[in-house]
C-alpha cells in the first residue's frame, strides 16, 4: 500500500494539477426543491458528478455509489442489483425496494414499489443525488431514501468508448449530440456483456437513449426522453456453506439445467415541460412505459407483460420579504400500472403447465407541499404529503384453487417533515424530524408461489437527525447522526423449495453515524474518505417460539470504511486507488450465520489529453486486487438448505479507451 501511495504522489507531481473531481457539501442539490449548495439544505444529501462516475474503475455505478456514507450497493449476480440505504436490505432479497428513484424527473420506481435499476446503464447517468432517510414529504413511499438520477449535456459533439477485461467483460458505446437553433438532440448507445465469475452468471445488456429538447422561449422548454433496454442475465443462485467452501465459482445445483435467468425488453417515454413566469416556476412530467419479462426459476417459470403511465407536477413560488425569502412548493404525482402475469411449471428451462394467471392493477397517488423560510443565516423548512396505494389482483386461472379477485388498499398516509439549519458561512449545523412509510411492494404482496399476502402491513418510520456539513480551507465534510424507529418492519424468509416470502418483524431501532471527508492538500492530489456506523437491531420480534429481540438486523454491516486517493490532472497521467472495508454481516434473524468481513482494493490509472482534434483517455486497472473472498449480496434467512452465499469475483483486471471529438 505504501509503495502505491508513493507512486500516486510522484504521478501527481510529475504531471501538474488536477481538475476538481469530488464535490461534497458545495454541490448544488435539488432534492428538496432547492437550487442551493448542499450545506444550505437541512438533510443528508450526497452527490456524484460525471467526473466521479468516470473515474471509478470500469465506469460502474456499484463502486461509485458505495463511496457514499450510509450506502451499500449490492450485486448478487451481474445485473441483479440491490441498494441498501440505512439498512433497507432487510426486505430486499432481489431488486431495489424502499427507495424512490427518479430518472430525469421521471418516476422510475413502479407504483408497486419495485425499481428495475438494471434497466439503466451508467452511460445513462451523469449525476447522482441521494437523499438519505425518509423523504416522504415530497416523494411518498420509502423510509430509506430517494435517488435522483440525471442525464446532462455532453461537452463537444460526442464520444465513443471500448473496454474489456477478466471473465469475458466487454463494454462499448457511443454518444453524439447536436444543436440547431432552439432545438437539440442527444443519442446514447451502450453494450455490456460478461461471462461472469461463477458458472451460469453471464450478462448481456443493450441500452439506447434519445433525448430531444426544444426551448420555445427563455422561460419555456420541452424535453423528451426515450429509453430502450434489452437485458438478459443468468442466475447462479445461492450456495450453502459446504458448496461455498468447495467451489466458490459453481452455480447452485439445478440452476443451469432449469435455465434460471431473467430476460427483459423495456421501453420508457417521458415528456417534461419546464416553465418560469415571474415568481412562479413549474415542472410537469408525463410518462409511459412497457416491458416484457421472461423469468425461468429453479422450480417455476414466470412471464409478464407490463404497461404503466403516470406523471408528476410541481409548482414553486418565491417571495422576497425584506432580508428574508419564502419559497412555497405544491405538487402531485400519480401512477397506474397494469400487469398480465402468468406462472408456469419449469419444464427443463421452458414453460410447462400453467399454475396460475393474474391481471393486476396498481395505483399510487401523492399530494405534497413544502415551505422554506430563509431568514439571514437561518433556514426553516416544513413539508407534508398525503399518499395512498392500492392493488387489485384478478386471478383468472388457478390450478390448485378457485379464481377470484383480491384487493388490498393502503389508506391515505400523512407524512410530515421539519428541519432547521444555521449557516455559519461555508458550513452549517442542522436538525430534522421526518416521517416515512413503506407499503408492501407488489412482489411482496403477490409472491412467486402464488400466495396473496393480504395480512402484510406497511412499515412506518420516524427519523430524528442532526448533522453538520461544509468546507473549511482545503477540507470539505458532512456528518450525520440519526435514529430511525421503524414499526411493522418487513423481513424475508424462504420456503422448502427456496421461494422468497415476506412477513412483518415487529419494530426495529436503527441508530447510525455517517461521515464523509474530502481533503485536497495540493492541486494535483486529493484524498476522500467515508465511514458508516450502523447499530440496527430488532426491538420486539418473536417468531416460532424464538425471541429475536435485540438481535442485529440481517443484511446490515455495523462498520463500513471507504478510502480513496486520486492524483493527476485533466491532461496527462492520472491514477486512483480505492479501498473499501465491509464488516461482517449477519445473514439470519438469529445472528448465527455471518457473511465474512473483507477489504476490497481497486485501482485505475491512465493518460488523457488531446491528440489532434480528438480527446483520448487510455486506462487500465483492476478490482479485488487482494483476491479477497467476499459477497456483494448474500441471501437472508433461507429456512431450508442454508443457501446464504452469493460469491463475488476474485482478482480481475480491465483496460479501455475513450475517444471524444
Amino acid at each position: 500500500m505504501y509503495r502505491i501511495l508513493v507512486l500516486l504522489f510522484l504521478t501527481g507531481s510529475l504531471y501538474g494539477q488536477t481538475d476538481t473531481l469530488y464535490t461534497l457539501p458545495s454541490a448544488t442539490v435539488t432534492g428538496f426543491r432547492d437550487e442551493a449548495p448542499g450545506y444550505r439544505v437541512g438533510a443528508s444529501v450526497s452527490t456524484l458528478e460525471a467526473a466521479e462516475l468516470e473515474q471509478i474503475p470500469t465506469d460502474d455505478l456499484l463502486p461509485a455509489m458505495n463511496r457514499l456514507p450510509g450506502v451499500r450497493f449490492e450485486q448478487r449476480a451481474p445485473g441483479s442489483y440491490r441498494i441498501s440505504v440505512r439498512g433497507s436490505t432487510l426486505r430486499s432479497p432481489f431488486g431495489v425496494r424502499n427507495i424512490k428513484v427518479y430518472w430525469n424527473g421521471i418516476p422510475f420506481t413502479e407504483p408497486g414499489g419495485d425499481t428495475q435499476l438494471n434497466f439503466l446503464d451508467v452511460n445513462n447517468i451523469d449525476r447522482v443525488e441521494l437523499v438519505r432517510g425518509p423523504a416522504a414529504s415530497l416523494y411518498g413511499a420509502g423510509t430509506a431514501g430517494t435517488l435522483l438520477l440525471q442525464t446532462d449535456s455532453l461537452e463537444g459533439a460526442g464520444e465513443a468508448y471500448l473496454a474489456g477485461g477478466s471473465f469475458g467483460f466487454l463494454r462499448a458505446g457511443a454518444q453524439v449530440q447536436g444543436q440547431s437553433g432552439n432545438a437539440g438532440y442527444q443519442l446514447r448507445l451502450a453494450h455490456q456483456q460478461t461471462d461472469g465469475y461463477r458458472d451460469h452468471s453471464a450478462l448481456d445488456r443493450q441500452t439506447a437513449q434519445l433525448t430531444t429538447r426544444w426551448a420555445g422561449s427563455p422561460d419555456r422548454a420541452l424535453t423528451l426522453h426515450a429509453l430502450y433496454t434489452r437485458l438478459n442475465y443468468e442466475l447462479p443462485g445461492g450456495l450453502n456453506a459446504e458448496q461455498y467452501a468447495d467451489n466458490r465459482r459453481q452455480a447452485r445445483p439445478g440452476s443451469a439445467e432449469t435455465n434460471a435467468s431473467i430476460h427483459y425488453d423495456n421501453l420508457l417515454l417521458g415528456l417534461t415541460h419546464d416553465w418560469r413566469g415571474g415568481r412562479w416556476t413549474n415542472q410537469t412530467t408525463v410518462y409511459g412505459t412497457g416491458f416484457y419479462f421472461d423469468h425461468p426459476f429453479n422450480f417455476d417459470y414466470k412471464r409478464e407483460t407490463n404497461l404503466g403511465v403516470g406523471g408528476r407536477t410541481a409548482f414553486d413560488y418565491t417571495l422576497p420579504l425584506g432580508t428574508s425569502v419564502v419559497k412555497w412548493s405544491l405538487g402531485a404525482e400519480a401512477q397506474l400500472q397494469y400487469r398480465m402475469a402468468n406462472n408456469f411449471a419449469n419444464d427443463g428451462g421452458a414453460p410447462g403447465d400453467l399454475n396460475f394467471s393474474d391481471e393486476i392493477n396498481s395505483r399510487q397517488h401523492l399530494l405534497f407541499t413544502q415551505a422554506t423560510y430563509d431568514l439571514g443565516n437561518w433556514r426553516l423548512a416544513a413539508g407534508l404529503s398525503l399518499s395512498d396505494l392500492s392493488y387489485r389482483v384478478d386471478r383468472t386461472f388457478d390450478a390448485e384453487g378457485e379464481p377470484g379477485i383480491t384487493e388490498s388498499t393502503i389508506p391515505v398516509v400523512v407524512s410530515p417533515r421539519f428541519s432547521v439549519l444555521r449557516d455559519f458561512g461555508g458550513y452549517s449545523v442542522y436538525a430534522s424530524v421526518s416521517s416515512g412509510f413503506s407499503p408492501p411492494t407488489l412482489d411482496e404482496f403477490r409472491t412467486n408461489e402464488g400466495s396473496l399476502n393480504t395480512g402484510l402491513a406497511a412499515e412506518r418510520g420516524l427519523n430524528y437527525e442532526v448533522g453538520t456539513k461544509g468546507s473549511r480551507g482545503r477540507v470539505s465534510y458532512e456528518l450525520a447522526l440519526f435514529y430511525l424507529r421503524l414499526d411493522n418492519a418487513i423481513s424475508t424468509y424462504s420456503d422448502a423449495r427456496g421461494t422468497t416470502l415476506f412477513r412483518n418483524a415487529g419494530s426495529t431501532d436503527q441508530r447510525g453515524v455517517e461521515l464523509a471527508l474530502d481533503y485536497r492538500p495540493l492541486g494535483w492530489l486529493s484524498f476522500y474518505g467515508s465511514y458508516t456506523w450502523h447499530d440496527f437491531a430488532y426491538d420486539n420480534y418473536e417468531r416460532g417460539g424464538e425471541d429475536y429481540s435485540g438481535n442485529r438486523l440481517p443484511g446490515t454491516a455495523p462498520h463500513l470504511f471507504n478510502l480513496e486517493v486520486t492524483a493527476g490532472r485533466a491532461t496527462g497521467f492520472y491514477a486512483t486507488l480505492t479501498e473499501n472495508y465491509t464488516d461482517r454481516i449477519p445473514l439470519n434473524d438469529g445472528n448465527t450465520v455471518y457473511g465474512e468481513a473483507y477489504h476490497l482494493l481497486r485501482a485505475r490509472a491512465g493518460w488523457r489529453g488531446p491528440v489532434g482534434a480528438l480527446r483520448l483517455d487510455v486506462f487500465l486497472g483492476g478490482s479485488n486486487l487482494l483476491d479477497q473472498e467476499m459477497s456483494f449480496g448474500n441471501d437472508m434467512n433461507p429456512q431450508f438448505g442454508g443457501r446464504y452465499y452469493q460469491p463475488a469475483p476474485g482478482r480481475n483486471g480491465f483496460l479501455g479507451l475513450r475517444v471524444g471529438w
